[in-house]
């Protein structure tokens, strides 16, 4: 469960998000209010006994703080709770403007003290800005100078400012976001001599009150935000929170023990896709679109406007990806479309999207690596959209982008298949599913027809980069694209090795792996099958070591734990046996005609051959 601390811009903000996710939440606020949200709302002052035995009674895994800045009590009390209780903390909190040194600035560390420099000043006529819970700190004001306080046009927080003594011709009602022009307005009135306000951020029109301070050369004063505690995390945009809670729900917020699906990047940008050309017809961003999966099933997208002109629109979408451990989960994914004279739809490269330099890769070398089912996806979805809508256009120019995309890539094998300066939009059933053998087959799969479209006839299987780096120094004369990783998977690779064509493989094998594929098993992976220490046991007994050596291979429990009996180097005869069971049962794969070399690995050196 979630508990949102709310009564704000952000608050609602935070409540839309997670209704889009369908989370369950408290929305918490000091006083009652009637939101139309997903949520139960709860109200009331929460000091922190009552916090931690809210949150303990109602299971509460995460804390999102999106009150105002300046409820210190409620900040505090929030932190301590998270202490006791080891619940995480999300604070939602205002950008601020850059007032320090700012005309007509004068800052305060308290209400009391701006109250206090008041008193001693000039002025009489006072507007304040700060909201209708901090009039008791200018009521003494009242009696020697005219203080008009701008509130809320609320039942509550007029009556509020009436049971702090405060005359109704002092009180200004109004919207919560006044326009510049009607605040301007508002000064002229009543001939304000200084503003007063609290630090705040756009959601606070503070801004604003800059401008106008400048504007008619009037004083501003302002107190800055309270220091808030330091919570886990922090975010400044509804786009940043759905990023952190996407983060959050591989571990705080993660139910059950199933792996969770995502979504492909081809997903995301078929979702912008749609969102930008509802924005061109309709001339505004919807909130959410859904679009089709191939098998027919639906995903929801929540858009995030970016750029909306008559004939072009741009925005993003956060990528879910599940528990997989894709480098672009939780990023921004985004497109711009245009409508073009030129007929058909024609993929151009966006930002931190990648480009084809080797053949292979079933696209022409120079074009963006936009792979050919999005293409084909994200084609049929605008054709579906021209017909629904009723709309005729000669041809679209659709430009995927991932604004992080250029140092992402750098994580992945995008350089060694030859795509370069970013990522690629892939996924042909939308799905991501974690950690699945699709996912990684059509990796290598890709790898090996690369190798083989630049004309690489020798390639070097590894299971991942440490094997390959002490392997790199042995086939230094090989290119990039050469050396590929099988992960688990010895048998299905070698096969597609194979299938490929090459007429060289090279495959290097820790000493843990290689006792389980010494008795045969192709698929190392340690939830099919864990090393036999009896097989440890014949092999030793076969090369003829001592009983006290075999005695002490029966007591382990890790295999791994052999080599402090029988040190990993190529004068062990054990170890040259096992290599050699390696060798017969990859070639029992391969068959005679291909040359193939295995490749035995202590933790840091060949110990065969």
């Amino acid at each position: 469960m979630i508990l949102v601390f709310g009564g704000t811009t952000e608050g609602k903000q935070v409540a839309t998000l997670l209704d889009f996710l369908n989370e369950p939440y408290f929305y918490s606020t000091k006083t009652s209010v009637s939101l139309n949200i997903k949520g139960q709302n709860i109200s009331g002052a929460l000091d922190e006994i009552d916090m931690v035995a809210f949150c303990t009674r109602q299971s509460v895994r995460l804390i999102i703080d999106a009150a105002h800045p300046f409820a210190v009590y409620l900040h505090n009390n929030i932190y301590k709770t998270s202490l006791i209780c080891k619940i995480a903390v999300v604070r939602f909190e205002r950008k601020i403007a850059v007032i320090h040194g700012t005309p007509h600035v004068r800052l305060f560390s308290s209400f009391p003290e701006m109250a206090e420099a008041l008193q001693k000043s000039p002025f009489k006529k006072i507007l304040s800005l700060t909201g209708v819970q901090t009039i008791p700190f200018f009521k003494s004001l009242t009696k020697s100078k005219e203080v008009f306080f701008r509130i809320l046009n609320s039942e509550q927080s007029i009556q509020m400012a009436r049971t702090f003594g405060i005359e109704d011709c002092y009180l200004i009602p109004e919207h919560l976001r006044p326009h510049e022009e009607q605040l301007a307005g508002l000064l002229k009135q009543i001939g304000a001599e200084v503003l007063l306000s609290k630090e705040s951020g756009e959601s606070g029109f503070f801004p604003s009150k800059v401008l106008l301070s400048q504007k008619f050369n009037l004083p501003l004063w302002v107190v800055i935000r309270p220091v808030l505690p330091e919570f886990n995390h922090i975010v400044y945009s509804q786009k940043q929170l759905l990023q952190q809670i996407y983060q959050l729900k591989k571990s705080v917020l993660k139910t059950g023990t199933g792996l969770r699906t995502g979504y492909t990047t081809g997903m995301c940008v078929a979702a912008c896709v749609k969102a930008c050309f509802i924005a061109i017809i309709k001339k505004h961003f919807p909130a959410e679109v859904e679009v089709s999966l191939p098998d027919g099933t639906t995903a929801t997208f929540h858009i995030f406007a970016e750029e909306l002109q008559p004939e072009s629109a741009s925005c993003t979408v956060i990528k879910d990806a599940g528990d997989d451990p894709d480098v672009t989960h939780g990023k921004e994914i985004g497109c711009r479309i245009r409508w073009v004279k030129e007929p058909g739809i024609h993929f151009v490269r966006g930002r931190g999207i990648g480009v084809i330099t080797f053949p292979g890769l079933q696209l022409p070398v120079g074009e963006p690596a936009v792979n050919p089912a999005p293409r084909l996806l994200i084609s049929g979805l605008l054709k579906s959209l021209c017909s629904s809508y009723k709309v005729s256009s000669p041809g679209f120019e659709v430009e995927p982008y991932i604004p992080e995309g250029e140092e992402l890539a750098k994580l992945t094998f995008n350089p060694r298949v030859g795509v370069v300066g970013g990522l690629s939009v892939i996924g042909t059933s939308g799905r991501v599913i974690p950690f699945s053998d699709e996912a990684f087959f059509s990796a290598v799969s890709y790898q090996l027809s690369v190798a083989r479209s630049l004309g690489i006839d020798e390639i070097v299987l590894t299971v991942g980069k440490r094997s390959e780096t002490i392997l790199k120094k042995e086939f230094a004369f090989l290119p990039e694209p050469a050396f590929i990783h099988y992960g688990n998977f010895v048998g299905k690779v070698l096969k597609e090795a194979l299938n490929a064509g090459f007429k060289k493989i090279n495959l290097g094998i820790m000493t843990g792996k290689a006792f389980k594929l010494a008795e045969g098993h192709l698929d190392t992976h340690s939830h099919k099958v864990i090393v036999n220490i009896d097989f440890l046991v014949n092999i030793a007994q076969q090369c003829g070591y001592p009983e006290e050596i075999i005695q002490k291979i029966k007591t382990i429990t890790v295999a791994n734990a052999i080599t402090g009996i029988i040190p990993a180097s190529k004068d062990a005869v054990f170890y040259k046996s096992v290599a050699e069971k390696c060798q017969e049962v990859c070639k029992n794969v391969l068959g005679e005609s291909i040359h193939f070399t295995l490749f035995l690995l202590g933790d840091n050196s060949i110990i065969f051959p």
